[in-house]
């Protein structure tokens, strides 16, 4: 399945590492799972530790900013080296989160907690990201699906678990569980996560769905020394940031943080909205299952579309499906309806973020890859901080309608805005 790519550029071998793509997937799987145990957990959280529902969206929003710093100011440690060394830490601060967790006494702790959870995770993502991207550059989108289906993979798996074993077990208990669990990902992590091996080869060419995009942000002007630049020889810059010069960047990021704008406006507040229209705990952590199936087992396909046809064509595909499905949560009365719908937006999900990954791991050098996921999850972040932060009052204040049908009316705008910059021809500056 990961065999040679016999039309990759002569001089590379695009074979990834062997362990590496097992690696990741049995790491992600875990670390996915585990974060998102807690989510069952919050209404029987809510009347032990008494937290209000406006805490529940600092929570989500917690883990969601702590992530964001992780992957804006961290991320370039990816393209230095560092890879492995984050993929550790990262699975250690994802640990402590749950371990805390299972021993807090009050809403702040909790929150606490889960932005500790957040700022690992956030490493964690886009040390695998950079790893698998320059493993092979010609089928980035293929591996980024890889790893979004391993991570939402996760989330079915972890809160099914969760929302089980809480009729035999506290929510304490189960969060020292998860902790434990996590722990056992140091292994194939470390089995695993290492570079490609490359060496500098002439006559190594942009990503041909990228044109001159590629060369434009990583200064490749077709030097030798550029070429070997390529390869990670030059140390990365300490900022992502200046990835934002090209409109075409702009947009693909503008992309990516439309559909973030859900993640962060309702993870956090469904299990109370799944309650208040009549679910119970299983389910509630069932919906999150049949959410993340479809996306699971889509992903790959999706990535290999956003190969072959460009990462903007795969998004706008998954963006009709997925948004009047959002703006529809708002009316629907019925648990089981409202887990339908889940999954059937799963699939829009699955392309629209495997195509806006794919576009900027085409977009941009290899070379850059960790810092290029980690602007482009950092950004998706802020979108997804800000509406989690907001989404506890919007639903307090107008319930469903309020909370969904302004989700989908922000996500039109934010893509809308989107597509027209990332389908702007570039302009590098040589």
């Amino acid at each position: 399945m990961l065999g040679r790519d016999r039309t990759a550029p002569r001089g590379r071998d695009p074979r990834p590492s062997a362990p590496l793509v097992p690696s990741v997937v049995v790491s992600m799987v875990l670390l996915s799972s585990a974060s998102f145990v807690i989510f069952p957990l919050i209404p029987s959280l809510q009347s032990t530790l008494d937290v209000s529902t406006a805490e529940i969206g600092y929570l989500a929003a917690a883990g969601f900013g702590a992530a964001l710093i992780a992957e804006l100011l961290v991320a370039p440690a990816a393209d230095r080296g560092h890879a492995r060394l984050m993929a550790v830490a990262g699975v250690l601060l994802v640990a402590s989160s749950l371990a805390l967790s299972a021993a807090a006494g009050a809403g702040w702790q909790l929150i606490a907690a889960r932005g500790l959870g957040g700022f690992g995770f956030g490493i964690f993502v886009i040390a695998a990201s950079a790893l698998l991207v320059r493993s092979d550059p010609t089928r980035s989108g293929e591996l980024l699906g890889r790893l979004g289906a391993a991570e939402l993979a996760g989330i079915a798996v972890g809160p099914l678990a969760s929302g089980g074993a809480l009729l035999i077990a506290s929510p304490s208990v189960i969060l020292a569980v998860a902790a434990s669990a996590v722990v056992t990902a140091l292994v194939p992590v470390l089995l695993g996560f290492r570079e490609a091996r490359r060496s500098p080869v002439l006559g190594d060419e942009p990503h041909p769905t990228t044109g001159g995009i590629a060369a434009g942000v990583a200064g490749f002007d077709g030097t030798d020394a550029d070429r070997g630049m390529r390869f990670g020889s030059t140390p990365a810059p300490r900022s992502s940031l200046d990835l934002l010069r090209l409109p075409s960047i702009i947009g693909i990021v503008l992309l990516y943080a439309a559909v973030m704008v859900p993640t962060g406006a309702y993870d956090g507040i469904w299990p109370r909205y799944m309650a208040d229209i009549g679910a119970g705990p299983l389910l509630t952590a069932a919906s999150y299952a049949l959410f993340a199936l479809p996306y699971v087992l889509l992903a790959a396909w999706a990535g290999r579309l956003a190969d072959r046809r460009g990462g903007v064509a795969a998004y706008w595909r998954g963006l009709l499906i997925l948004l009047p499905i959002v703006g529809l949560y708002g009316i629907v009365g019925n648990p089981w309806v409202a887990t339908g719908m889940g999954f059937v937006e799963s699939t829009g999900q699955a392309l629209a973020f495997i195509g806006a990954s794919a576009a900027m791991a085409h977009a941009v050098d290899p070379a850059r890859a960790g810092s290029a996921q980690g602007l482009l999850r950092g950004i998706g972040l802020v979108a997804a901080t800000i509406a989690a932060a907001v989404s506890g009052l919007a639903y307090e204040l107008g319930g469903a309608l309020l909370l969904f049908g302004g989700t989908a009316v922000v996500v039109a705008l934010i893509a809308a805005a989107g597509l027209l910059l990332a389908r702007r021809p570039a302009h590098p500056t040589p």
